[in-house]
């Protein structure tokens, strides 16, 4: 499905229009032809998340013309939101207050029900949701919330549901991955939880060249680690061994997931086997065994320079005696030095942990707008208690 052109007013870029698909594949072509080299922008990816990404999602494709020239493109999300079944709200002792305000909590999220448009990829970390031509980027504060506009306006008018709130998701702050920042009028601009990126030294050619790197006291905690997941083995799954682990994949998924606090996305069952069909060679897929038994997985996703840890999944219950966690995360930065990337990206969650094997915190923003003005002047104060507060400790193990 798709629509006609539709022309976007900005003073500035007189004649500029956008083409709105809700299918990858009436656009691929022209979209894989301007989408640059990230693999998470390109069609094949995109048009998985479509058959087995996040539940309850559609997709929106904005192809930018100016001219009869391709100057942009915008990638959205669209999910109805429900507080009660998106924010996990729980008791975490026997006070009678304390259950009384989370009960109180559960009531008013049930209430709360809105559609909300996701202008990037709720799955990743990072800039996934524009790209600009260089002539029309210095527009961009006009021209993306304009487009935005008229994406909720044909959203209304074709599925007669109307956009509450508009979320422009993941852009760094100050970061040698940054490649675009803009400031869109009328929306509340928030910091959230660092990327945890780490930079591997030109220099590290094996897991061997790290250690070396790194102070005598993480060598012996690291060795320490290593011994205790002495059990556990590490096996690279090919197309057929991803189908026939799948359904154990996606349950350690689930109960690592499940734990989250909030989470605007569930993954479909087929995720991880599709995502190893999709990108072949370009993710190595690994299991972690305990004889027989897999009891952990993750996935690095070759990237350009970048290195990606994209999703993974352990048995919570034998974590802490074999430490899977953290072997999985030395095994990464062996993987992503062996692969000769230059930074070696870990996203969010267990800041201080991914910061003790060398990860830097990258700082990073969300833009969010609500439609209804006077509420839309609130929204900092509203969304403020429920961004996780950036307490945590940085470490670093290097000399």
């Amino acid at each position: 499905m798709g629509s006609s052109k539709i022309s976007v007013p900005v003073k500035q870029m007189q004649g500029l229009t956008v083409s709105i698909s809700e299918s990858i594949s009436t656009t691929a072509k022209q979209w894989d032809e301007h989408c640059g080299d990230n693999v998470y922008v390109r069609s094949a990816y995109l048009q998985l998340l479509e058959e087995s990404g996040p539940i309850g999602y559609s997709y929106y494709y904005l192809t930018l013309e100016l001219k009869g020239e391709n100057v942009g493109l915008v990638y959205c999300q669209h999910k109805s939101l429900n507080l009660y079944e998106d924010y996990r709200v729980h008791a975490h002792s026997d006070s009678a207050w304390e259950k009384f305000k989370v009960a109180c909590t559960k009531f008013l999220f049930k209430r709360v029900k809105q559609e909300m448009l996701i202008c990037g990829n709720v799955l990743l970390t990072g800039e996934f949701g524009i790209r600009l031509a260089e002539s029309v980027d210095k527009y961009s504060s006009e021209i993306i919330p304009a487009v935005l506009d008229q994406l909720r306006a044909y959203i209304k008018e074709k599925h007669n549901k109307k956009i509450h709130s508009v979320l422009l998701k993941d852009f760094y702050i100050d970061s040698p991955l940054k490649q675009m920042s803009f400031r869109a009028e009328s929306y509340a601009k928030f910091e959230v939880q660092p990327d945890m990126v780490m930079t591997l030294d030109k220099e590290w050619n094996t897991y061997s060249d790290y250690l070396t790197s790194v102070k005598s006291k993480y060598r012996v905690k690291f060795k320490k680690i290593k011994k205790k997941g002495k059990d556990l083995s590490f096996r690279v799954l090919d197309k057929d061994e991803a189908v026939h682990y799948n359904s154990e994949m996606y349950k350690m998924y689930k109960d690592t997931a499940d734990r989250a606090t909030f989470s605007l996305f569930l993954l479909d069952e087929n995720y991880f086997s599709s995502l190893k069909r999709v990108f072949e060679d370009e993710i190595i897929l690994t299991g972690v065994f305990l004889g027989e038994q897999m009891v952990a997985f993750f996935t690095f996703v070759k990237n350009g320079v970048q290195g990606d840890a994209h999703f993974l999944g352990y048995n919570v219950k034998l974590n802490a005696k074999h430490q899977i966690y953290f072997n999985i995360l030395l095994k990464l930065v062996q993987t992503a030095i062996e692969e000769k990337s230059t930074y070696l990206n870990l996203s969010r969650t267990a800041l201080e942990i991914k910061s003790s094997v060398g990860a830097e915190p990258h700082p990073m923003e969300v833009q969010l707008m609500y439609h209804i003005p006077f509420i839309n002047k609130l929204v900092p104060k509203l969304i403020s208690p429920f961004i996780p507060p950036n307490d945590w400790q940085p470490r670093s193990p290097f000399k």
